[in-house]
């Protein structure tokens, strides 16, 4: 699977989705959008339609349909949210400290 700085460096709207799903989507996180870019891809490619294809063939597919999804929702009226961030479980609140004296 190619990376968000490998459709970057293509150029064109490769280039254009991956700033674009970096910068406005993530707050310029790029760790962040690589990983929910990863997630969109694996559950696209689990999909049955890409079952008939070759692995490198279903990958290809798979990135070019999470890029057309993905430019569609970023370039659309309404501001959009990630789909993962839309999904994704709120982060776990830190632990809190134990008490010095074990409970019995």
């Amino acid at each position: 699977m190619r990376s968000l700085f490998e459709l970057h460096a293509c150029g064109g709207p490769s280039a254009e989705f991956a700033e674009q799903f970096a910068a406005q989507w993530h707050d310029s996180d790029w760790d962040a959008a690589e990983d929910h870019w990863q997630l969109i891809v694996n559950r696209l490619l689990q999909g049955k339609d890409l079952e008939i294809f070759k692995r490198r063939d279903a990958l290809r597919i798979a990135e070019q349909q999470a890029q057309t999804f993905g430019l569609s929702l970023l370039r659309s009226p309404d501001p959009t949210r990630c789909p993962m961030c839309a999904i994704a479980l709120p982060r776990s609140a830190p632990e809190s400290r134990r008490p010095a004296v074990e409970p019995r």
